[in-house]
């Protein structure tokens, strides 16, 4: 399973199976973010049911449903908090990693200028395609600290 890192303790992707949930905890892993909402297109687990592989896989797991069309600034600071109070490295996913970079990069990066958040998803493979993403990760990077 490929995982682009955004930082030292964050790395983003796709969708896990059961299979590379384990393969995540294996890779020194200790916790996973899921953006998904319930019953999205292709979600191979429910959010309840990543849970449970998660957690027998032995990762802390934290489901922040994040839908592109109410994305607010809570779910930003939901997942900074999930990454702060991780006692190892953080796997966000979201479907195909486009809000998952997204917002971790905006949950990492305070103060970052829009366009260099943009040009670094797109860089790491998770180009912001969707124009409500991007115009909330501009909104959100000309706020103080990103965040109010």
């Amino acid at each position: 399973m490929e995982t682009k890192k955004i930082s030292d303790k964050v790395a983003v992707g796709r969708q896990p199976s059961a299979e590379q949930l384990a393969e995540l905890r294996a890779q020194g892993f200790a916790t996973v973010v899921n953006l998904r909402t319930a019953g999205e297109k292709n979600q191979s687990l429910s959010p309840a049911d990543e849970e449970a592989e998660a957690k027998s896989a032995g990762l802390s797991y934290h489901h922040i449903p994040v839908a592109i069309s109410s994305l607010d600034a809570q779910q930003v600071e939901a997942v900074r908090e999930a990454i702060r109070n991780s006692e190892g490295p953080v796997y966000v996913h979201c479907g195909a990693g486009q809000r998952a970079c997204a917002i971790s990069l905006l949950a990492t990066e305070s103060g970052g200028a829009a366009g260099h958040l943009v040009t670094k998803a797109r860089d790491l493979g998770f180009p912001v395609v969707d124009d409500e993403l991007r115009t909330f990760i501009e909104g959100f990077a000309r706020k103080p600290e990103g965040n109010e």
